[in-house]
């Protein structure tokens, strides 16, 4: 029985170091490198001290309404999909405690403010990250355009049902908010945990 104990224990301790072996601190992931989990492939969008920007490197829900009446991030269908599933899919891998919160403003592609910024713990790219972050986003292989939280205009400039969205190209455009589109999620992570680097 001891043996089979010590055996036991033995494997454990291999199956471990193997599992940990490409594991590595978030913060050595340079921008534009990727890192997998258990619910994708994710990118390292940005460094910013002791925090990560990332977003999935795929779409992560596909066939999403923004919403049924409203540009409004804050009042969308898309944040209460966001701030309960996903958020909830994304705190299993990562833990609540790593993901930070943030407000975000939804400031509209023609720089109008008809919209309070709101706190955020997991959510679509703006319209601004979309084009900083342009060049790590590009993904041919995405089968759809996804949403950004962004309004396109403001309903006193014609743009009433407008969302700006993005192309597995990079390419920009807009649709009306009950339009169906994927999901990119970013978030902010701590970059002190340990994460698994893609070779």
């Amino acid at each position: 029985m001891g043996k089979a104990l010590d055996l036991a224990k033995a494997l454990v301790s291999a199956l471990e170091k193997e599992e940990n072996k490409n594991k590595v601190m978030l913060s050595e992931i340079s921008a534009g490198e990727k890192f997998t989990t258990d619910i994708g492939k994710f990118i390292v969008l940005e460094q910013c001290g002791d925090c990560t920007k990332v977003i999935t490197e795929d779409l992560y829900r596909k066939n999403v309404r923004f919403d049924d009446d409203t540009r409004n991030y804050a009042k969308s269908k898309l944040r209460k999909l966001c701030d309960g599933e996903i958020y909830e899919e994304f705190a299993g891998v990562f833990g609540a405690e790593n993901i930070i919160p943030f407000p975000v403003k939804l400031t509209s592609v023609d720089a109008q403010n008809e919209f309070e910024p709101v706190d955020c713990m997991v959510r679509p790219i703006t319209f601004d990250e979309a084009r900083e972050y342009n060049d790590f986003l590009v993904n041919d292989e995405l089968q759809d355009w996804y949403w950004t939280c962004t309004p396109w205009s403001t309903e006193e400039r014609g743009c009433t049902y407008s969302i700006a969205v993005v192309a597995p190209s990079g390419n920009f455009g807009n649709c009306s908010y009950d339009d169906e589109n994927g999901v990119r999620p970013f978030c902010i992570l701590k970059s002190n945990i340990f994460v698994s680097k893609e070779d």
